[in-house]
């Protein structure tokens, strides 16, 4: 089981590209096999060991960006990116939710609107929930992101967690 592309707004994009051979070389076993009908509070634990892990691929696979984890752009609002990428020209925002699509467009325009105006690279890492959340219908909302970072000059990825075929 690994993140799987489903949906990208670009298809010549090398720092792009990059971002999405690290996200997609991570195993997802050890966090998604069995998570769904465990506490809130287990989830919650087993999201931010993922979270970590796709971090430390990213610190690895591409040295020219600053990670972080849960970083907080502003600070009149409690709004923070899941995991956080700059440099001198460029951020990156990554958000890991459920396979919600309303959670996916609702993160994607907020975060959008409160980060710097330098050109974004957008990923949406959504991981199953459950049997009543709409993989296809986030899969849709993806594609509204990803035409919607193109018009704006900026960059959008869509990933869902599943079996890798």
């Amino acid at each position: 089981m690994h993140p799987h592309l489903q949906v990208k707004s670009t298809s010549s994009d090398a720092f792009l590209e990059s971002i999405i051979s690290a996200i997609e070389s991570v195993g997802c076993n050890e966090y998604f096999s069995n998570h769904i009908g465990q506490s809130q509070s287990d989830q919650k634990a087993i999201v931010a060991r993922f979270q970590s892990a796709i971090c430390s691929v990213l610190e690895s696979n591409i040295s020219s960006v600053k990670w972080e984890l849960e970083y907080s752009p502003s600070k009149s609002n409690r709004d923070s990116i899941d995991i956080f990428g700059s440099n001198e020209s460029t951020v990156v925002a990554i958000e890991l939710d459920k396979h919600r699509a309303d959670q996916v467009a609702k993160k994607f325009v907020s975060r959008v609107a409160i980060l710097p105006e330098t050109k974004v690279y957008f990923i949406s890492l959504c991981y199953p929930g459950t049997a009543n959340m709409s993989k296809l219908e986030t899969i849709k909302y993806f594609g509204y992101c990803a035409n919607l970072a193109k018009r704006m000059n900026n960059v959008y990825a869509g990933f869902t967690v599943e079996p890798k075929t």
